[in-house]
């Protein structure tokens, strides 16, 4: 099989959703980089004993990546995906791995809508949240990040990545993989002077707009967002947004 071919495909289907072949496939892209580009980002902080929280880590995505120097007793991980939290668990056994049952289009459909987040019963030196809010409504991230960044301890730093839809052609990507040529240049002049926009299941573009966020799973598969650089300093201006490092896509939201 063309592994590239199938990475188009699969990345399409909802991870933990479809057959157990497509799962088990799924399972050989996982990003296996997210702490180097964390790491790069912040500047190479000193992680020895300090508590880390993955904001949406799945099954401990950053304890995946080789150069990870997080100890596992240190690490949390918080995910709308019961599932990844149930693999998460096994895989890592000394890392602390909570189930936040809170609604997702895509990922939780199931899920309880606008559910606060968790208290852990501690403060945590960095939370990070790579390629969550892109993912969720701005409103939500608004919120979210406003929620994270209390449980930040004195002198905590709260990091997440996001996609600016015209750097490096990263929206003409996306919808190349859902529609015809024709229908692509269309959309990419809608969003010619987007701000920000959001796209569902690959096809129906919203420029500065949420969109359609539904709670039928069949109707919102897929539910991609995407703000501009300048955009996410309007909307946070006391934060640092830096550009994509590690040939990584993403731009990185950073608040110390």
């Amino acid at each position: 099989m063309n592994l590239s071919y199938a990475f188009m495909t699969i990345e399409e289907v909802h991870l933990w959703r479809g057959t157990p072949e497509q799962q088990a496939l799924r399972s050989q892209f996982v990003k296996a980089t997210q702490f180097a580009y964390f790491d790069a980002q912040l500047g190479h902080p000193d992680w020895r004993g300090k508590r880390v929280l993955d904001f949406g880590g799945n099954k401990g995505n950053l304890l995946l990546d080789p150069a990870c120097t997080i100890r596992h007793q240190d690490y949390y991980c918080l995910d709308v995906i019961g599932a990844a939290i149930f693999e998460g668990r096994r895989t890592f056994p000394a890392a602390h791995f909570v189930h936040y049952d809170r609604y997702n289009c895509s990922f939780n459909p199931e899920g309880v809508r606008d559910l606060p987040l968790p208290d852990l019963g501690l403060e945590f030196d960095f939370i990070l949240a790579y390629s969550v809010f892109t993912h969720t409504t701005l409103a939500e991230m608004t919120d979210l990040v406003a929620q994270l960044q209390q449980r930040l301890a004195r002198g905590g730093t709260l990091a997440f990545t996001f996609i600016d839809p015209h750097w490096n052609g990263n929206l003409r990507w996306r919808l190349e993989k859902r529609n015809a040529a024709n229908r692509v240049e269309v959309l990419l002049e809608q969003s010619r002077n987007a701000q920000w926009c959001s796209l569902v299941n690959g096809t129906e573009l919203y420029v500065n707009s949420a969109g359609t966020w539904d709670s039928q799973a069949e109707d919102c598969t897929t539910y991609n967002v995407y703000y501009t650089e300048e955009f996410m300093r309007a909307q946070f201006p006391y934060a640092t947004i830096k550009k994509p490092v590690n040939d990584e896509v993403q731009h990185c939201w950073i608040k110390r």
